[in-house]
C-alpha cells in the first residue's frame, strides 16, 4: 500500500535479467488490465503493477481525479527505483500513458523509458477541455448528474453505456467477454471528478510539453480498428519525438481495440519484451 491511497503489486522475477517494469492502468482498470504481459514477463522482468486510489485493492475513495491518480504513480514510481536502485520501464494505458509521461519529464533519473499503448495524451496547460460558457455550465452539470449518480451507485444506466465503451475497446468479442467480468469488478468512471475534469479542466497535473521534454527511449502503440480509429492519431506526436530523440523512437499502429494489451496480447507483449531488450543492449 503507498501513502496516499495507490497500490503496487509485485511479482518478483527469480533472476531478473532487465530493467523493473511499472505498469499503469488507464480510467476503471487495475491489476487485471495486464495479466497477459505480467503472465508472459515476470520470469525475465520484475514487474511492479500500479492500482490508483478507488481500484483494486487501492485503498477506498468518495472521489478522484487526474492529479490525484499522478500522486499515486508518482508513489509507485519511487517505491520502484528506492526498491530496485534502477529506473523503470513505465507501461501505461490510456490515461496511464499519460501519467507516464508526466513522470518521465519529473523524474526522468527514475525512468528509463516509456511503453505508451493508445495513450490519451494532452501537452497542454489543464485548460484542454471542452470551453462552455459559464452560465451553460449548470446546465451541463445539471444533464450529467443523472449519469454521475449512475455510475456512482453503478445503475443500469452507467452498465449499458460500460459495456458499449467496453465493445468498442476491443476487436476480439472472445477476449472482450473474458475482460468483461474482470472490468466489472470496478466501476469505470465512478467519480464525479473525473467526469467534471473534461468540462471544467484538470488541476494539480503537471501538464507539460512532454513530446519536447521526455527525454527517454520512447516506443509508441496506437490501436486502430474501425470501431475505434480508422485513421493514424499519433503520428504528429511521434515525429515530435523523433525530433530529438531520433531512433531511440518507435511508433507503431496495431489493428486492435483500445484496450489493445488485452484484444492483441501477444503482440503488445512481444513489442514490449523486445524494446526492454534492446534498452539492455544499447
Amino acid at each position: 500500500m503507498l501513502p496516499a491511497g495507490g497500490a503496487l503489486h509485485i511479482h518478483k522475477a527469480a533472476v531478473a535479467r532487465y530493467p523493473p517494469l511499472l505498469f499503469l492502468h488507464g480510467v476503471g482498470g487495475g491489476a487485471w488490465s495486464w495479466g497477459p504481459q505480467v503472465a508472459a514477463l515476470s520470469s525475465e522482468f520484475t514487474c511492479f503493477v500500479w492500482e490508483g486510489r478507488g481500484h483494486g485493492v487501492a485503498r477506498p475513495t468518495t472521489d478522484a481525479g487526474l492529479g490525484d491518480f499522478y500522486i499515486d504513480a508518482r508513489e509507485a514510481l519511487a517505491f520502484v527505483f528506492q526498491t530496485t536502485g534502477e529506473p523503470a520501464i513505465v507501461v501505461g494505458h490510456s490515461m496511464g500513458g499519460l501519467i507516464a509521461l508526466a513522470l518521465a519529464c519529473a523524474a526522468p533519473g527514475e525512468v528509463g523509458a516509456v511503453f505508451l499503448i493508445d495513450p490519451v495524451y494532452s501537452d497542454g496547460n489543464g485548460d484542454r477541455h471542452v470551453m462552455i460558457p459559464e452560465p451553460l455550465l449548470s446546465l451541463v452539470r445539471l444533464a450529467i448528474s443523472p449519469v454521475v449518480r449512475s455510475y456512482q451507485r453503478d445503475g443500469w444506466l452507467s452498465r449499458v453505456i460500460s459495456r458499449r465503451i467496453f465493445e468498442l475497446a476491443f476487436v476480439d468479442r472472445a477476449a472482450m467477454e473474458r475482460s468483461w467480468p474482470l472490468q466489472r469488478t470496478q466501476i469505470p468512471v465512478e467519480y464525479p471528478k473525473m467526469i467534471c475534469e473534461a468540462f471544467e479542466g484538470v488541476a494539480n497535473f503537471p501538464f507539460r510539453p512532454f513530446a519536447d521534454e521526455v527525454g527517454v527511449p520512447t516506443y509508441l502503440i496506437e490501436a486502430s480498428s474501425e470501431s475505434w480509429a480508422k485513421k493514424p492519431r499519433f503520428g504528429q506526436l511521434a515525429e515530435r519525438l523523433r525530433t530529438r530523440l531520433g531512433e531511440a523512437v518507435t511508433y507503431d499502429v496495431v489493428k486492435g481495440g483500445h484496450y489493445l494489451q488485452l484484444d492483441r496480447p501477444q503482440e503488445v507483449t512481444g513489442r514490449l519484451a523486445a524494446f526492454a531488450r534492446r534498452l539492455v543492449r544499447a
